[in-house]
């Protein structure tokens, strides 16, 4: 291969990887503005439904596997309550940071954003509406499904939920409760205490050729490396 076919072949590749990008930014862009009381429906059209494994996790509850698993989380367990379950319900997430991977065969990529949010939740159908913060981060799992971007694997890692008349330090109710009969243990669990020191949960993804794993997120090389290495 002559060295500017060899020049236009990695720009194409490049090219490629930047478009892969921003169309993952955009996908998770979407997902985020739907992630609301009127539009949990809508979810699974941004996730990969095809493919077998697909899962959503959200700190320590059980995972989601599976497409029909995905499918109930989001069209079953919201959309069965009512209109007045969801009155005075508020859920408002941003997406900060942006941390993509995109694997050298251009077939998968890996995701990291930081997601503070605010939200009014009840605590049952009944109940008044509580100011809540919620803070946490995404690391997710991207695969190529018939041309498009989707995601593969959600991941939502707690930082702090707390309300926001009392805060992270103080309070602890709003935990995630484990339910003790998966399969699937989650690593998730990483909220904030006063009593230890948190995990650095998710790692940002490194550059990879080829998919090799799902707990690049889980890494501890940085926290143990001498000062300023990777």
């Amino acid at each position: 291969m002559k060295p500017i076919e060899e020049q236009l072949e990695k720009l194409e590749k490049e090219v490629k990887r930047l478009l892969a990008k921003e169309e993952i930014c955009n996908l998770m862009a979407h997902y985020e503005v739907m992630h609301n009381q009127k539009n949990m429906s809508l979810h699974p059209m941004d996730f990969a439904m095809e493919t077998p494994d697909v899962s959503v996790q959200i700190a320590d509850s059980d995972p989601c596997c599976g497409p029909d698993a995905v499918r109930n989380l989001f069209c079953g367990t919201y959309n069965d309550m009512d209109e007045e379950a969801y009155r005075g319900v508020m859920l408002v997430h941003y997406l900060t940071t942006p941390f993509i991977e995109v694997a050298g065969d251009g077939k998968t990529a890996r995701g990291v954003w930081w997601s503070p949010g605010i939200e009014t939740v009840k605590r049952s159908p009944g109940a008044n509406p509580e100011s809540v913060w919620c803070f946490g981060a995404y690391a997710n799992d991207f695969i190529l499904e018939n041309g498009k971007w989707k995601i593969w694997h959600m991941r939502w890692v707690s930082h702090v939920k707390c309300p926001y008349t009392e805060g992270w330090a103080d309070q602890r109710t709003f935990y995630v409760r484990k339910t003790g009969h998966s399969d699937h243990p989650s690593k998730l669990y990483n909220p904030y205490s006063p009593d230890f020191v948190q995990e650095a949960l998710p790692m940002g993804p490194l550059p990879y050729e080829t998919w090799d794993g799902d707990e690049w997120y889980l890494r501890t090389e940085q926290q143990k490396g001498k000062c300023g290495s990777l």
